[in-house]
């Protein structure tokens, strides 16, 4: 078997051929990512569980019964746990992609293979993890759905066929801003600690803590200026059939998600060349 290593073309972000002659090494660092990421750890896959669940029980006290924050009808823990499956699958990808060159420098030192490849496997692996999140999800829908006063609202209707679309937008904003961080990190190493306070920062703007239709109408374009406030919303449109949803946002956020795509893709692959020789 010959294989032929040539340089990118100018104008070529992706190259799909190679990428899927890699395919086998992709399936085996998705399940490295899956299988490790709670090995020799106390309570083991019980984590994936724990993760949603807690902030979300968290965020039931302080802003539903402390705060008193409106949730449009919908039952509060449960409006938090959508929120957070949804959010946790854009900051799990975002967290490993950016860090996806300095974590892996030693493999990259070793043998070449398509550098995108780790950053698609995060997002492949993640996305075991969020089918996990969402049968969780669905077992507290029906918990409150049948076994609730406050739940009896509730019903599943042909929205949630827009989910996997939703999922998509997600999945490519992660990709596209943790590529970007990616390439600077690799040249910046503090910028780590930077990206973990911005996505602290990221979430409290991205209406994860509270439905849109409870901020003052002077403030929704400026906070829907974040794209990931129309991705939250559509993920809880799709699953609660409650979300403050507009065409301009939705085609803002998608536009924008493409545009820091392409910037990404072109930083990562022009950083990734050189990277090793650098580093």
């Amino acid at each position: 078997m010959e294989i032929r290593i040539r340089p990118n073309k100018a104008l070529a972000l992706v190259d799909v051929g190679e990428l899927w002659g890699y395919r086998d090494l992709l399936s085996i660092l998705v399940w490295r990512d899956f299988a490790t990421r709670y090995k020799q750890t106390l309570l083991g896959p019980l984590w994936f569980l724990i993760q949603p669940i807690l902030p979300a029980l968290v965020f039931t006290v302080v802003f539903g019964q402390v705060a008193g924050m409106s949730t449009d009808g919908v039952p509060r823990f449960l409006f938090f746990l959508c929120n957070q499956v949804a959010w946790g699958y854009f900051s799990g990808n975002f967290n490993a992609i950016s860090t996806s060159l300095l974590s892996n420098l030693n493999v990259f030192s070793k043998v070449y293979f398509p550098r995108l490849v780790v950053p698609l496997a995060s997002a492949v692996s993640n996305l075991v993890t969020l089918g996990i999140q969402l049968g969780l999800f669905f077992v507290f829908f029906l918990y409150y759905r049948f076994g609730k006063p406050e739940g009896a609202s509730l019903h599943l209707s042909g929205t949630i066929f827009w989910l996997p679309l939703v999922v998509v937008l997600l999945a490519a904003m992660a990709m596209g801003f943790g590529l970007c961080m990616s390439a600077l990190t690799a040249k910046y190493r503090d910028l780590q600690q930077v990206s973990a306070v911005l996505l602290q920062v990221w979430m409290y703007g991205s209406a994860v803590m509270y439905p849109l239709s409870q901020m003052p109408q002077k403030y929704r374009q400026l906070f829907s200026i974040n794209p990931a406030t129309f991705a939250i919303e559509a993920s809880r449109y799709c699953l609660l059939g409650r979300a403050t949803l507009s065409w301009t946002a939705g085609l803002w956020s998608v536009g924008l998600t493409l545009a820091v795509l392409l910037v990404g893709l072109r930083m990562f692959n022009q950083t990734a060349r050189t990277f090793v020789d650098i580093a």
